[in-house]
This record gives C-alpha cells, structure tokens and sequence, in this order.
C-alpha cells in the first residue's frame, strides 16, 4: 500500500503508480481526482500510461481511503466557516498536495517532466496547489518549477461560482468593468431538495457519469443547449457494464457529506474566486511556476457543468487581453465524464496531445 508522509506534518496521502517506463526521461502524470470516485478510476488508464512510456501518480485526496481524514476542525470550516478560513482551508490543502509532489519528485527520483492533472472536483485542488506556491521554502518552489511543466483542468466542475468577478483584483491589464453573473437554474442531484440528503451523492454518482447529448455549445451561456440530464433512462451510463464489485473498488460516498458537498455551493465561491485568479493571474504566483502551460480539457458528452466552467474561462480570457492567454482549452468529441475508464488508450493520446503541444 504505498503512502507518502509529509515531513513536519501529520498528514499521509495515499497513491497508485503505473511504474517506472522503459524510456528514461519520462512525463509523469500526478492525477488529483473528483468527488466520490477516487483514484481507482484511473486504474484501466495506469497500463496504457506505461505502454506510452509515460508514469502516472494518482493520489488520494484526503478523507479518501488510506489518506488522512480531516480534522474536526476542518469539517467545521467546510461547513460553517467565513470566506477568509475556507480560503486559508484551500489554500493549505494546495500546499499538502505540493509537499506531497515535491516529496515524490525526490522519493520516486522523478524526472523533470511532470504535468499536473485535475481531475472534475479535484481541479478546484489543482489550482489551490498552483496558488499557494509562493507560500512553500524558495528550495520547494524552485524543485516544483523546474520538474512541472503543465497542469492539465480535466473537466473541471463549475461549482457556482460565478456569481461576480472583480478582474482588477487579479490582471495586470484590468478593464474598467467587472464580470457579474446571475446563477443558472442548472440542475445537480446534489442540490436537489426532493432527494433525501443522504441519497444526494449516490444519485449524483449515477447522473454524472452518463452520457450527455448537449446541442450547440458554441452558443455560449445558453443553457438551453445544455442536457441537464435530467431522465437517465435514455442516456448510456460509463458504468452500466462494470460489476458492482468493480465499482466499489473506485467509488466512496462518504466524503461527499462530509466536505466536497460544500465546495459545490454559493457559500464557498468567494474562497474558490479567490483561488482560481491567484492561480490564473497573479503574477507572482505565475512567475513561481514558471509561466508554465495551463489546459482546461472536457469531452462534449460530459456533463452540463464542466461546459459552462469552459463558458466561464472563455469570458476571463476575453476580459484579460494578455498576449499570452493564462489557460488553454481543448475539447474531446465524443467524450465523456469518464472517458479514461471507457476509452483509456484514447484519454492517453488526447493527454499527450495537451502535453507536446508548444507553448504559443
């Protein structure tokens, strides 16, 4: 069972490791992952990762199994804690994540090619590690800046925060407006008041991973071309032919009521905004890492919410005006939610595709 000890720290995160490839200066991939499906998901893409001759890590966030769950106290703040201290929360969870890489790097003698992966809800955790940099030893954030060479937002969730946006907090070329959005009326089991609370995060299990049939997606912020999935009936499930058995080795539900509920509501988008701009446009924070790549990738047949997160990123790109844009985006045709477990040999190439192609 391999697990990595933070130094100084109480904290352990669990991971699985597709292995050393046969061809030296390999890319490792370091996957952080969703709500409920852990990193057991990725399991059918470690052998083709290796067959590329690539690695890949995928970690265990913590409250996961085998990591280290949190503490009272940080379950309060998931639930009840002011924006400042679910900021901080975030925050401190990004630096976890980057001793943890950095403690691999040094551990598993990694190579210099590292792209960091975020995975749905584990993409809110990627940027907190890209935004807490510059709180880590100047010895840390040099090994992370010379080792990481992309970071990689696959499928990232829009988790309602996109109720206002002050881009001169954040941009070195503000404009003299800001970006304010009303909440779509989109629909996710886990806000529904007619499931039962503790239903919520199975029914969401189910309805994430079909496969949605969206319209025109080029027309953006119209929701009306969004599939909100609301009769599964008639939509293919990544899962309909996985043994239950199967499954349970890549799901846990638990966390769900725990903590990773309460990233999805209004209440937590002042820290997630926060987050996301100190990742994306600070500039102290970018020059850490090196002025490094950064893709959001999605698969049409994903769920309405990753769309509208690549609605989002469209409209801050618009807005900034920089030369060089702060995030890059890619779409998958034909894919879905989970593509990696129902197309792995294809989830590869499209990865690598984001991870050779240069700089602009």
């Amino acid at each position: 069972m391999p697990t990595f000890a933070l130094t100084n720290e109480t904290l352990k995160f669990y991971y699985d490791d597709s292995g050393v490839p046969s061809t030296p200066g390999y890319t490792t991939y370091v996957v952080v992952h969703g709500l409920a499906y852990h990193g057991g998901v990725f399991q059918r893409l470690l052998p083709v990762v290796n067959q590329h001759s690539h690695r890949m890590v995928t970690v265990n966030r913590r409250e996961y199994p085998n990591s280290t769950p949190y503490t009272q106290a940080e379950l309060d703040i998931f639930a009840r804690g002011s924006d400042e201290e679910r900021y901080q929360l975030l925050l401190n969870e990004g630096k976890y994540l980057n001793l943890l890489l950095d403690g691999l790097i040094q551990s598993l003698a990694l190579p210099p090619n590292i792209v960091i992966v975020g995975w749905s809800l584990g993409s809110i955790f990627t940027l907190s590690m890209l935004a807490s940099i510059t709180s880590l030893s100047q010895t840390v954030q040099e090994r992370l800046s010379d080792s990481v060479k992309k970071t990689i937002l696959w499928g990232k969730y829009y988790t309602k925060t996109l109720k206002k946006f002050n881009f001169a907090e954040c941009s070195k070329e503000p404009p003299a407006h800001s970006l304010g959005m009303k909440l779509p009326p989109l629909y996710l089991p886990l806000l529904d008041d007619n499931i039962p609370f503790d239903e919520r995060p199975l029914r969401f299990m189910q309805w994430v991973a079909l496969h949605f049939q969206h319209g025109d997606l080029s027309l953006r912020h119209d929701i009306t071309q969004l599939d909100q999935g609301r009769n599964n009936l008639q939509r293919i499930n990544a899962f309909d032919t996985t043994p239950a058995e199967e499954l349970a080795t890549i799901t846990d539900i638990r966390p769900a009521t725990r903590c990773d509920n309460y990233l999805l509501v209004p209440s937590f988008s002042d820290a997630e905004h926060r987050i996301l701009h100190n990742a994306l446009f600070d500039p102290a924070t970018r020059l850490s890492w090196g002025d490094m790549d950064i893709w959001h990738l999605v698969g049409d047949r994903g769920p309405h919410s990753v769309h509208f997160a690549t609605w989002y990123f469209e409209d801050l790109l618009q807005l900034a005006g920089t030369p060089k844009p702060a995030i890059r985006l890619a779409v998958n045709p034909g894919a879905s939610h989970f593509h990696m477990w129902e197309d792995p040999e294809d989830a590869m190439k499209e990865l690598e595709l984001l991870t050779f192609t240069p700089s602009p």
